[in-house]
């Protein structure tokens, strides 16, 4: 690859990174109870929830979740493969 074209490509993906990282920014904050979750290889994802007595999240919220993720790709296809495999978390502890 020529240093001109590995200049643009590089481009690109912080390009997407940053698409990425402000669709997920809106996620927490759509979904206050988010705490985190890890997109399998597989693309099945694993999520974690802060709850209150009383209160848990069901299927309805996995699936907004996933909805959310679903939306991203096909805005920007090129992000799959920046969030396959990955944990996000709501705060680094």
């Amino acid at each position: 690859m020529k240093p001109s074209e590995q200049t643009l490509s590089e481009a690109r993906r912080q390009h997407t990174e940053a698409i990425v990282a402000r669709h997920l920014r809106e996620l927490f904050k759509r979904l206050p109870m988010l705490s985190g979750f890890w997109l399998r290889p597989d693309l099945e994802a694993e999520v974690s929830v802060f709850t209150w007595p009383g209160c848990s999240a069901g299927r309805g919220f996995y699936e907004e979740v996933m909805r959310s993720l679903v939306a991203l790709v096909e805005e920007r296809p090129e992000a799959l493969e920046l969030i396959r495999g990955r944990t996000f978390a709501r705060a680094l502890h």
